[in-house]
This record gives structure tokens, sequence and C-alpha cells, in this order.
């Protein structure tokens, strides 16, 4: 689906002020920045996202609120899914349920997306040809949301998990 002109402009306006603020939080040093557009709450929130990398290894993962929305404000993602490929470019709108899972890879530079959410239900975490992993077993405590256990990581093609390939693939 995809916005009118005329409301996807009001909204690339109000993000260009918003991103002119102090970022409300930071993952990784190329990944995303984080500003809150409404004051933090149980129910109902909306983020500004703007992301420089794709998301970390090649698991898809979910998220934990009854649903989240994507309004893709600048740039084109694509969007993997289990069944299915779709690109998000400026001006798409798209609503996932929680449990979804999917992953993200940039198809230009940088996107900036604006990002709402229902109240969270449950944890996340990343589906792996084990089963689904909690995002706090799957991610290592020191990558800041991004460097991937050794654990999970995908194998390099002589079946061996290298600290470089883990270290690239979240980087």
């Amino acid at each position: 689906m995809r916005l009118p002109a005329f409301l996807l402009r009001r909204l690339q306006a109000k993000a260009e002020e918003i991103t002119r603020r102090t970022p409300s939080k930071v993952i990784g040093t190329d990944y995303l920045t984080r500003w809150y557009v409404i004051p933090r709450n149980r129910m109902f929130n909306m983020y500004l996202h703007h992301v420089t990398g794709d998301d970390p290894d090649t698991n898809l993962h979910d998220h934990p609120w009854v649903f989240n929305s994507s309004v893709v404000l600048r740039g084109k993602i694509l969007e993997e899914m289990p069944a299915k490929e779709r690109i998000l470019e400026t001006g798409s709108f798209t609503t996932r349920l929680g449990r979804a899972p999917h992953r993200l890879v940039l198809h230009t530079p940088d996107s900036l997306t604006l990002f709402i959410t229902g109240p969270k239900i449950r944890k996340w975490g990343f589906y792996t040809p084990t089963g689904w992993v909690n995002s706090k077993a799957y991610l290592r405590a020191d990558g800041n949301g991004r460097n991937v256990t050794t654990l999970y990581a995908v194998p390099t093609n002589k079946g061996h998990v290298s600290q470089e390939s883990v270290e690239k693939k979240s980087a």
C-alpha cells in the first residue's frame, strides 16, 4: 500500500524536524538510530528509524508487539519473509503481526522509516534451522544488538564459522 503524496510530504517534513534532535537510541555503529516520536508507553509507540545497515545475520526475526507498521519515508528496502519477498520504497506502508518473521535488507545506502507498534505481548527472537531463539541468546551481549553469537552465525562453505564472518555479518 502507498501513502497519498500529500501525507507522505507532511510525514517527511516532520521527520526532518525530529532527526535534528539528539537520538533516543543508537543500535550498533552501522545499523539503526531511533527517535521516539511520542513518549514511550505500554499501549502504542511511534519511532523514527534511520537505518544504515541490513538486519544482522541471515535468519528471519519477529517482534514482541501485537502488531507493527512501517512507513518508508526515504529509501528502498527488501523485506524477506518465509514464502516471499517484497520491496518497500518511499511512500510504502505495511503492517505485520508481531509473530510474522521477516528480515530487512537495504537497497539504498540508508532508509528513514516511521515505525509504529502496538502493546508488547512477548519476547522477540530469530528463526533458526533448529527453531525459534530468544534475541538475548541469539545476539551477543557485547554487540549492541548487532553481533550474532557464534552458535547461531551461518557457517562458511567449509562448515566453520570464523570470528571474521561473525563480525562481518554483525557490522
